[in-house]
């Protein structure tokens, strides 16, 4: 597809701006004078300017071949009738030139009809030079009426003397006899163009007897002259009848009856033609403006289209269904150079002002447009759409706003589409200055132009829907997203473009965006600040982490080792940039002091920081302003009523928009997370950052929180409860000082908030999952002072607490202090006696019948189990069978765990116990929840069963207010001297625990005191 530069060639007058206003506005008056300018007066010059429309040749072979002789049928009377500026003129001067005998009126007609120089009296009389006050003035007389005026460019001064006194005084119009007198059998043409000006101003004079007006008289006159005429082989008139709604404006009833009389009148002998049909209005307006077009670059180019409009088609881009047709191709190849749109909005639409007259118009508008082209040359350049009339060149303004009488739009113009002011650009300008990639075209400029386009005419059909919007605008290569998203951009911002629905369209009331800019404007910026302020501590909610809001000083953020503290700097205290990745002060200045009197902070390792990027700063305020603005305006009742119900809808989507754009402003500005980290250089904060991805506009409605873990998960800085375990050796490298044998686990947990090489633990019970690992590893040796006990790897596994009495020894350490080992028999210092494994007797004084070691009781009977309840049961009642375990004395049941699941588990096993049919039970239970800062429940019991049920109902009560909560309860179940039948009994039992909602559960056995026989 070639370029216009290449196959079109401008007419001079056009690239140098000499196609002035005068040379559209063609007078015949002035061509008869001798005074036109030549590309009217100068034959040969007018008739390489004129396009040979079919109507125009129609009428100069009609009025040459009856003025000849050639063709005796042709008509007396023609009736040429389109409004103004369709080409009426026009055709008089070529008929003028052709009566004349000009050899040039053979671009119309063939040689043969042209007739010799002189051969044929021509006369042309225009209404609106008529003057039936004032006159005319001749060089030797002032004519006053049509047959005046007609009298004397046939006649001369003697021709004139015959009707001098009707002409003066009477008015009274003269019969044919005049006619015959002054034309006779000689060959002559009578133009008559725009009589209807003229019988406007004859309607106000009356005749010498009172009884009529001049206007009377001369619709009588025009009938005699027409029946004159028909009765001669060589006369022919050609009149002129504008319409008068086009012409005038608002007539009178009785003007408008003269007018209808007028045409009853000529339609006795005449035939109508249109100099020009609405299908030539393209090849005029090219033939005028372009020396030289290629042909075949707009097949070329009209098949490009085509091409492109169907892909477009079949991608689901929304497109009037006629540009997918070859007639629509075949019309663009009609219009080359000009895009069909243009020229159908310039004839249909904008032609239907008055002002505008259509083919003139149309000339005069495109003429700026293609010099304007030409002058700056834009590419590509293939055909030239509706946006291509430069909205920011003066004369074209001008042309489309005063000159129509739409002076109003200036300011639509100037505020939406193409500011002339340097600094304020207009709106379309703003979005495309914003959102133009390099090589991309200014697309909302592009929308904008055409829309203002199809607005001009201010019908109710005013604008233009979306489908013959985007095939105006859309050239060969565009991409429509982009445009599309242009076009919702614009609906945004500007301040007088309307949606109904079905069409856009540019009006003079200011639409919403205007409104919202102005309510913008009297938004305080405090106020701004205050809802963003709010909005911050919406998004950012508890979660592994807990927000800190907008610190001032050190005293604001607590100094502990609770949960991990995430603390948001207030965005006018501190901001960052990316340039700069060291901390602000502010944040420094939290990190490395406490307290009120600024001490050290001890719990470094327990804080991150969310800093603002300095760059939105500003932007977030102005997000604020704008929701606060859309948002008073939708909650004013009194205001959407003088609203329609397409733009109260409109006002709803805005303000739930702009409610997320400035969630999503303020996800996207809060980007810079300083957490604490070993690797920072000697001396330097121990303070790394990282950037946070933005959010998309899905993301940005959860709890933002989790996007910080999210982070700290994935640089390894932050764990949670369900992570792996830390390794054990790398706890007591990193967290144990190896110089002590022995760390509390509250003091553990405090390191791992203090050093700042260590994870932040967000959850408690990853460290008791790491405890415990270290137990069976070999790491370490759990001791719990309140029981006494101690358990390393080949104890049952502990109830973890995190507390200052309990503690991890080292191994070696342990051995020292000689700690007893839960789970095993306890040896007395100096002793190596052996005890019975069931009574803990010395074997010689065994209390449970056995007779020593040649008793038969040579091991201890493994009865434990762990698992979801049915497991564990199974579990328990297969060891019995495998170590033939008839019956049970006693069970006991532990569980562990945290948070609601912990609550509803302890409240489980309550409801267990209190269904047991016989036996006795007893109930340790242990709990420890955190609502707060400074706010604990330490909840303990042991003893019945019965009496733990208030217990329980505290736990129960307060648990779901807990922010964190742990809990530990063992029931111990004995069944006195009958036990518990595993065959049947321990099956219902288990039965019974399977059908209540518990987790895992720690199961230990103990067989009746009875002899049992077991498995060697």
């Amino acid at each position: 597809m070639r370029s216009l530069y290449e196959t079109c060639e401008p007419r001079a007058e056009v690239l140098h701006g000499e196609l002035r206003e005068e040379l559209f506005a063609a007078r015949l008056k002035d061509v008869l004078d001798g005074t036109a300018d030549p590309v009217y007066q100068d034959p040969a010059v007018f008739f390489d300017n004129t396009y040979p429309t079919k109507g125009l040749s129609t009428i100069v072979r009609e009025v040459l071949g009856r003025l000849t002789g050639r063709d005796p049928g042709a008509n007396a009377v023609l009736r040429l009738e389109t409004p103004f500026g369709g080409g009426k003129t026009h055709a008089l001067i070529a008929l003028y030139h052709a009566a004349c005998g000009s050899p040039a009126a053979a671009a119309l007609v063939a040689p043969e009809l042209i007739p010799q120089p002189g051969a044929v009296r021509v006369a042309g009389i225009v209404g609106s030079d008529l003057d039936p006050t004032g006159g005319l003035l001749h060089r030797d007389v002032t004519t006053y009426t049509l047959w005046g005026e007609l009298a004397y460019q046939i006649g001369g001064l003697a021709g004139y003397q015959l009707v001098a006194e009707s002409d003066r005084h009477t008015k009274a119009a003269p019969g044919s006899g005049l006619l015959d007198q002054l034309i006779g059998d000689r060959p002559t043409l009578i133009l008559l163009d725009e009589i209807a000006r003229y019988l406007r101003a004859a309607g106000a004079v009356p005749t010498a007897t009172g009884r009529g007006d001049l206007a009377e008289q001369t619709v009588a006159f025009l009938l005699s002259l027409l029946d004159f005429a028909a009765s001669r082989e060589r006369v022919v008139v050609v009149l002129t009848l504008a319409d008068p709604a086009d012409a005038f404006g608002r007539e009178s009833e009785e003007l408008r009856e003269r007018l209808a009389e007028t045409r009853r009148v000529a339609a006795r002998s005449e035939r109508v033609i249109t100099p020009a049909g609405d299908d030539e209005t393209a090849p005029i307006v090219a033939h005028r403006l372009f020396r030289r077009i290629d042909r075949e670059a707009a097949r070329e180019t009209a098949e490009t289209y085509l091409a492109f409009y169907r892909r477009l088609a079949e991608q689901g881009t929304p497109l009037p269904h006629e540009v997918t047709t070859t007639e629509y191709a075949e019309r663009t190849a009609l219009t080359y150079p000009f895009h069909p749109e243009l020229l159908r909005v310039l004839s249909l639409r904008i032609a239907t002002i008055p002002n505008f007259q259509r083919t003139r118009g149309a000339l005069r508008l495109l003429a700026l447009v293609v010099r304007r082209l030409w002058e700056r040359r834009p590419q590509p350049l293939a055909l030239i759409h509706p946006h291509h009339v430069d909205l920011s060149l003066p004369a074209i303004v001008e042309d489309l706003t005063s000159r129509l009488d739409r002076a109003s739009f200036k300011q639509v113009i100037e505020a939406d589409i193409a500011s002339r002011v340097a600094g304020q650009p207009a709106h379309a300008q703003a979005i495309d200055a914003e959102f133009t990639a390099p090589g991309r075209p200014p697309y909302a400029q592009r929308l904008a132009t055409a829309i203002l386009l199809n607005s001009l005419v201010q019908a109710q059909a005013a604008g233009i829907e979306e489908p013959a919007l985007l095939s105006a605008v859309l050239e060969p290569g565009d991409d429509p997203v982009p445009l599309r998203r242009a076009l919702d951009q614009l609906l945004e911002r500007c301040w007088y473009l309307a949606d109904d629905g079905r069409r856009f369209r540019f009006g003079t009331e200011v639409q919403l965006p205007k409104l919202i800019a102005d309510e913008i404007a009297v938004v305080a910026v405090t106020l701004a600040k205050a809802k963003l302020e709010e909005r911050i501590r919406q998004i950012w909610q508890r979660g592994a982490l807990e927000p800190v809001f907008f610190p001032g000083e050190p005293a604001d953020v607590p100094d502990d080792a609770g949960v991990p503290k995430l603390v948001i700097v207030h965005f006018d205290a501190a901001t960052a940039t990316s340039a700069v990745p060291d901390p602000p002060e502010l944040v420094r200045t939290l990190f490395e002091q406490a307290g009120v009197a600024g001490g050290f902070r001890r719990y470094r390792n327990n804080l991150v920081f969310l800093v603002a990027d300095h760059e939105q700063r500003e932007g977030l305020v102005e997000l604020a302003r704008r929701y606060l603005a859309i948002d008073r305006l939708a909650g004013d009742s009194a205001r959407l009523r003088d609203f329609s119900s397409e733009q109260q809808r409109r006002l709803r989507e805005m303000r739930d928009q702009a409610e997320l754009e400035l969630r999503v402003g303020i996800t996207r500005a809060y980007r810079f997370l300083y957490y604490p980290s070993g690797d920072a250089p000697h001396g330097a904060v121990p303070l790394a950052r990282e950037v946070l991805p933005a959010q998309d506009q899905g993301a940005v409605k959860g709890n933002q929180t989790e996007v910080v873990v999210k982070i700290l998960r994935q640089l390894e800085k932050l764990r949670l409860a369900d992570d792996s375990p830390l390794p054990a050796a790398f706890v007591r490298a990193r967290a144990w000082d190896g110089q002590r044998g022995q760390v509390s686990t509250e003091d553990l947990r405090r390191a791992f908030a203090q050093r700042v090489n260590l994870p932040m633990l967000a959850d408690l019970n990853l460290l008791k999952r790491t405890i415990r690992e270290g137990i069976r590893s070999g790491q370490w040796v759990y001791y719990a002072a309140s029981r006494g006990e101690a358990y390393d790897a080949g104890s049952p596994e502990p109830p973890i607490e995190i507390a200052e009495e309990t503690f991890l020894y080292t191994p070696e350490e342990a051995s020292r202090q000689n700690l007893p080992r839960a789970g095993r028999p306890e040896r007395e210092p100096g002793g190596d006696v052996e005890r019975c494994p069931v009574c803990g007797n010395p074997v010689d004084a065994c209390a449970c019948g056995g007779d020593g070691p040649g008793s038969g009781v040579d091991k201890v009977i493994d009865l434990r189990a762990s698992g979801p309840p049915a497991q564990a049961f199974q579990s328990i009642a297969d060891r019995c069978r495998d170590h033939q375990v008839a019956r049970l004395a006693r069970l006991r049941v532990r569980l562990e765990g945290a948070g609601q699941a912990a609550v509803q588990e302890v409240r489980s096993l309550g409801i267990a116990l209190g269904q047991l049919g016989r036996g006795r039970a007893r109930i340790a239970l242990k709990a420890v929840a955190e609502f707060g800062e400074g706010e604990l429940l330490d909840l303990r019991f042991q003893g019945e069963e019965s009496r733990s049920r208030p217990v329980r109902q505290v736990l129960e009560s307060l648990g779901p207010q807990a922010q964190a909560l742990t809990a530990w309860a063992q029931a111990e179940l004995e069944f006195g001297p009958e036990g518990l039948a595993v065959d049947d009994e321990l099956g219902r039992l288990a039965e019974m625990f399977a059908n209540l909602p518990f987790g895992k559960l720690e199961l230990e056995a103990e067989p009746a005191n009875e002899r049992e026989e077991v498995a060697s």
